[in-house]
């Protein structure tokens, strides 16, 4: 400790002190002339030198002194060094991260109001070099203030923020903070994390290093786990009764704490109109489930939820759906003139599914043309070649978004073109083992395998093979193979082209060349190979807050469960939103500008401006229910996991970090003003004992002259 100056070149001016005294050393008093008619009336006073004059106002003198060196001090920029005391405290000018958690899980009792009182904490203690961020986060993280030193601002910001309805996610509000302590300059680094810290939010592989030295501290709010019931999930089944679609709702229910069994009221409704309502009793730390009665589903867009009687968490308390009747995927199997047996298993397999999910049509002529062709989902030729006048037909439908299937058989091929749509090259007939080969080789990645990644979900090993087509294929970008036989020949091909994919296995699908027909997976494999072959995806009736739609992509929109209406939706350049809150606005075609951001909870509505003969698209948003799980993750874990490389800066940054933090100092204690202040107040007095000095002098003079 001791006595520094920021700016100690200024001192050189104290060389100025020496002007008050050559001042009253040189000062000559300035004559006055009178102008007498004689001379004999005037005494005659004797002559003294000016250079023998003399200092007789010390004091004066000294005031003048000091003020000039007050004056210089303050320039000078004087403070008392503390730099090792700071260093050892950790203070000094610092960067400073508030980050806010905003999940919905922070509505429950006081957890707002607490984490937001201590936020403001954090930012009230800033020094005139601090800067601080306030971060909130979520799903996603924003900076709502960024490194500035205003307090005004930064309570603002905190003051105006909200609870969101996204769940817990550490990853992006800490990236965000790595970033915004990585750009600054200053030489210590803070990290103020304040939260409920669930431990749902937290992974443990999100990747974030803080830079050298930066001090986490952890605030925690709340009191932990509650007595939490949820609607956790709905499952829309579906089934045709008597050529009508209809959907029976079954929720999920589950309940965290509580040591006594509780009724809850279970509501189904739709379109905001109560039609279902059943009691459970929920169990303390338990699920139960409830299973609604058919309802059948006749508008397109109806908006569905299942709600339970609301407790301290009310956010969870309610599942948001949209419902629109199913379409059925249309799948046209071509097969050679009377041999429609051929494709006996294949149609009777495609035929039985609960929810009636393919619409198919058994020909034995050619490939349809115009509209029938364009209502056309999937494309199955089973041991029927395609003649060299349909091939660009079907070329062009492929590049469109059409599937393609072809079952080699003993007839199945393509003419001159076909090259350009089919994967590989069919050779002629081969017969297999005695015993059949099985399939050694299957890509479970794939979606058409997927299904049967997982133990006891099929297994295709059982099925053997006694017959298949040579089939050469070489793997490219656009061309892959999707299963083998065990001597390594192609059983299963793709090739995607333009939208749409074309798929040849080069067998059968009866029981003539294999028993894969008579297997378990048989009837899923086929199911699952339409399904692709179509482009078809899982419908979803709900998304989540956070995520974001593109209402440009009328396939998928549709595909997630938002209607055939969705492609006058994507069509229209302009959009308009109406959110749950209540508020409008407009999505335009443009960079960024179609992606719509589901951050509430509710039912979000679209629709073309202008067009009020179309029923708006309904997306329901639901919050994240990982967030009703209130358990919570020990914040030392967390800061574990944050520690940089080192706690000390780099040696490149000592020189700077020093020169900040005597900055800082001197800018808190600033004497600079107490010192010119008490310049201009000694200045003062000097000015008022000078007056009266010279006062004194004139007076003695002229008595001395009267006398």
């Amino acid at each position: 400790m001791g006595l520094g100056f920021l700016v100690p070149l200024a001192l050189a001016a104290a060389a100025a002190i020496v002007v008050p005294i050559v001042v009253h050393l040189t000062r000559r008093r300035k004559s006055k002339v009178l102008r007498f008619p004689s001379i004999r009336f005037i005494e005659k006073v004797p002559y003294r030198a000016e250079s023998r004059r003399r200092i007789h106002h010390w004091f004066l003198l000294s005031l003048r002194a000091l003020a000039v060196l007050l004056i210089v001090a303050a320039f000078a920029r004087p403070f008392v060094d503390r730099t090792d005391e700071a260093t050892a405290a950790g203070t000094g000018p610092t960067e400073r991260v508030v980050l806010l958690d905003h999940s919905w899980s922070m509505a429950l009792g006081d957890r707002w109001s607490d984490a937001q009182e201590a936020a403001r904490e954090a930012v009230s203690d800033l020094g005139p070099l601090d800067r601080a961020s306030v971060v909130v986060f979520a799903t996603g993280a924003a900076a709502i203030a960024r490194s500035t030193a205003e307090p005004v601002r930064l309570r603002q910001a905190i003051d105006t923020s909200r609870v969101s309805d996204e769940g817990t996610t550490y990853g992006p509000g800490l990236k965000l903070a790595q970033t915004i302590l990585e750009e600054s300059e200053l030489p210590a680094r803070e990290l103020v994390i304040v939260s409920d810290f669930q431990a749902q939010g937290w992974t443990g592989d999100e990747g974030v290093t803080l830079p050298a030295g930066t001090e986490v501290r952890t605030v925690v709010v709340g009191d932990g786990p509650i007595d939490n019931s949820a609607v956790a999930d709905v499952a829309l089944n579906r089934q045709q009764v008597e050529g009508r679609e209809r959907v029976s709702p079954a929720a999920r229910l589950v309940r965290t704490g509580g040591t006594e069994p509780r009724e809850v009221e279970v509501v189904l409704s739709l379109d905001g109109q109560p039609v279902q309502t059943q009691t459970v009793t929920l169990p303390a730390e338990g699920a139960d489930g409830v299973v609604f009665d058919p309802v059948t589903i006749g508008a397109d867009q109806t908006q569905g939820s299942v709600s339970i009687s609301e407790d301290d968490l009310p956010q969870d308390d309610m599942m948001r759906f949209v419902l629109s009747p199913g379409r059925a995927e249309t799948v046209r199997l071509l097969v050679p003139p009377g041999a429609t047996d051929a494709a006996f298993y294949v149609e009777r397999a495609l035929g039985i599914t609960e929810a009636g999910e393919f619409d198919v049509v058994v020909s034995s002529g050619g490939v349809p043309s115009g509209e029938a062709l364009d209502e056309t989902d999937v494309l199955l030729l089973v041991d029927r070649p395609l003649g060299t006048p349909e091939t660009d037909r079907v070329r062009d439908w492929v590049q469109d978004g059409g599937g393609l299937i072809l079952v080699a058989g003993e007839r199945g091929g393509w003419g001159e073109g076909g090259e350009t749509v089919f994967p590989g090259a069919l050779g002629g007939v081969e017969d297999r083992d005695g015993r059949g080969e099985r399939l050694a080789s299957v890509e479970y990645e794939h979606p058409i395998f997927e299904v049967f990644r997982g133990p006891r979900q099929g297994d295709f090993s059982a099925a053997r093979f006694y017959r298949a087509r040579a089939y050469s294929v070489q793997a490219s970008d656009s061309v892959a193979v999707l299963a083998r036989f065990d001597d390594g020949s192609t059983a299963l091909a793709e090739r995607r082209t333009g939208a749409g994919r074309v798929l040849v296995w080069s067998s059968t699908l009866d029981a003539g060349w294999t028993d894969l027909a008579l297997q378990p997976v048989f009837l899923p494999f086929v199911h699952e190979l339409a399904r692709y072959a179509s482009g078809a995806r899982e419908a979803f009736e709900s998304f989540t807050a956070g995520q974001v739609v593109d209402v440009t992509d009328a396939r998928a929109m549709e595909s997630a469960g938002l209607g055939a209406i969705a492609e006058a939706i994507a069509a229209s350049e302009e959009r308009v939103v109406l959110a749950p809150s209540g508020a409008s606005s407009e999505l335009t075609d443009g960079s960024s500008s179609h992606f719509l951001q589901l951050s509430e909870a509710g039912f979000y509505e679209i629709r073309p401006p202008g067009r009020g003969d179309l029923r708006p698209v309904s997306v329901a948003v639901n919050v994240d229910r990982g967030e009703s799980d209130l358990s919570a993750l020990d914040p030392e874990e967390l800061v574990a996991s944050l520690r940089s490389g080192g706690d000390v800066l780099p040696a490149g940054d000592t020189e700077r970090a020093a020169a900040l933090r005597r900055a800082d100092q001197e800018r808190r204690q600033s004497w600079w003003r107490w010192l010119l202040l008490g310049a201009f107040g000694i200045l003062i007095i000097e000015t008022v004992l000078s007056n009266r000095l010279s006062t004194a002098t004139a007076r003695s003079g002229h008595a001395r002259m009267a006398s």
